[in-house]
Order: C-alpha cells, then structure tokens, then sequence
C-alpha cells in the first residue's frame, strides 16, 4: 500500500522514517477498517485511521524519549570527566543518579568516587547507592576509609543500603516481627553525626542477635510494609531511639539513651525502654562509643517482653 505526501504532512513530514511505520500501522489496522459501504463503513474507516496514526505518535515519542536520555546521559558522563570545575562535577555526578542505570554511567560514577575534589566523592557514592549499584560495593566500602569525613558518612550509609539489596538481615528463629530502626537523635550536645550513624549500625546488629527479628528495609514504603506484614502474619515494630546524656562522669563517661517501641507501619507508642553505662577513662570517642554501646544493651534487654506485650495490641 503506497504512502501519499499528504500523510506525511499528517505525521511531521519526516520522510526518511515514517513510511515503513505508517505501512506497518496500516497493515495491522487493516481488520479494523472494514470494506462496507455507507455512512458506518465510513466511521469505520475513520476510527481506524485514528488509531493507526495514534499508534505511530505513541511510537515516535518512545524513540525521541530514550535518545533524550542517552544524549543527557553523554553530555553528563563527558562533563563528569571533564570539567575542571569541582562543583560542575559534583552536579553531574548527582544528576546520573537520577537516569536510568547503565553500565557506562556505573563505571563514570565508579571513576568519581575516587575524584581528587570530596564534594565529587560524595556525589558519586550517593548516585551508587542511588542506582543501587550493589556491584560497587567493594568500592565503597573502601570509601569509608575516606580522609574526608563527609565521604566516609555517605559511605558508610551506602554500604548499609547496598547490602540490604535483594536480602533480609534476619535473627535466629522464625521471623515473627518486622522491626524497622530509624536514625537515633541526641539530646546530649557531645554526640556527633558520625556518632549517630555508628549507633544505627549497632543498633541494627543487637537486634539481629534476638529471635524472631527480621530488620525492615529502608526503602520499604508504609503501604508495601502494612502489605507484607498482613500478608506474612508478621508484626510490625518501629524503634525510634535517642542519646539523651553524654557526659563525663567522675573516673568514666556516662550515657543515658532512651528507646521508644512504636506500631510499623502505624506509628502508635508501644512501650518505652532506657538504659545506662559508664565507661571508664578520660572522655574520648572511644570511651564515648563504649558508654553508648553499654547503655543500649541494658535499653534493649527489655525488648523481647516489650515486643511480647505489644503483639496483642496489634502493630498496623
């Protein structure tokens, strides 16, 4: 079936590519544009033509979308390599984490993560994370090496996302509580964000120790959580904790922390848990994390009759 002139006019008059689309279009629209007469065959020839050229605008927008990206794609990863300006690199590399995943935007990103500039470094790390380039991980965790301090937090938090991807950190025993950890605040003006990330790691390692623990993952969302704790009978628990005193204290250092039990996905108070240590020595981060560490066990002793309790209640 030959393409008029007239229906290139129709589509944008670009020749050099619409012809063998529109011939296909027609071919398989052929069953809808029946060969009757009057005016119904007509309104069927009609709807026909309309799906047809429908089809080949749905088409046409596919193609220009994808060579979009892959052009974005290009310019980014050129500019990331290229520019010698640190901030134009930090962008760049923030905005790959937003395209579609490719093995060449991995490898760019990969590249970054070991940029002279600590600004780029972090933009990269995050963009992997991002990505959820769980390939990347060696490479990150070499990061949190990092001299640079900012680097080593975004890598720490993306070695604890990386990790998590496509598998559950589970206690002994049949799960039986879902329990998602929130990031710890502080009252306490001593306590670090550094410090805050360490204690959401150990916090996240004592509970794995108890039974029937099943960690949450961070991106779970509050819907696909209600859907799977209804779905696999679990009960869901959300732990919100906080370093409410960090001091020295005679011989030693002091901590006081405190551990609030809420429902998951529902945020309903369950059950309130405290703890307190003291480590001795002259205060340092490593008599400071001791302390911590001390008083979060004692907090977390109580949370298997918490949990027990609580189940009753419901946790949605």
């Amino acid at each position: 079936m030959a393409v008029g002139p007239a229906q290139y006019r129709e589509v944008g008059g670009r020749q050099s590519t619409w012809p063998l689309a529109a011939i296909a279009c027609r071919q398989s629209c052929a069953p809808v544009i029946l060969k009757t007469r009057g005016r119904r065959g007509r309104l069927r020839r009609h709807i026909g033509r309309w799906y047809c050229w429908r089809l080949l605008v749905v088409f046409a927008l596919l193609v220009a979308t994808t060579a979009s990206a892959n052009g974005r794609e290009d310019y980014l990863v050129r500019l990331l390599r290229t520019s010698g300006a640190f901030r134009v690199r930090a962008q760049a590399a923030l905005s790959i984490g937003q395209l579609p995943k490719t093995d060449r935007s991995v490898a760019a990103l990969e590249r970054a993560a070991r940029d002279k500039h600590p600004a780029v470094r972090v933009s990269a790390i995050s963009s992997l994370r991002h990505l959820e380039s769980k390939s990347s991980l060696p490479l990150v965790e070499r990061a949190t090496k990092d001299r640079n301090k900012s680097v080593r937090r975004a890598a720490i938090e993306a070695v604890a996302a990386l990790e998590a991807i496509g598998e559950r950190e589970r206690g002994p025993g049949e799960p039986r509580y879902l329990v998602a950890v929130g990031m710890p605040g502080a009252k306490a003006e001593r306590v670090s964000r550094q410090m805050l990330f360490d204690t959401r790691i150990y916090l996240s390692e004592q509970l794995l120790k108890l039974k029937g623990i099943e960690l949450a993952p961070d991106d779970l969302t509050p819907a696909a959580a209600k859907s799977e704790i209804m779905r696999r009978r679990l009960h869901g628990f959300y732990l919100e904790s906080s370093i409410v005193t960090l001091e020295p204290k005679g011989a030693g250092v002091r901590a006081v922390v405190s551990v609030i039990v809420l429902s998951y996905p529902g945020r309903d108070m369950r059950g309130m848990l405290r703890g307190a240590a003291t480590a001795t020595g002259r205060y340092t981060s490593q008599t400071a994390e001791q302390a911590i560490q001390g008083a979060f066990v004692g907090a977390l002793r109580r949370l298997p009759t918490v949990l027990e309790t609580a189940k009753a209640r419901g946790s949605l």
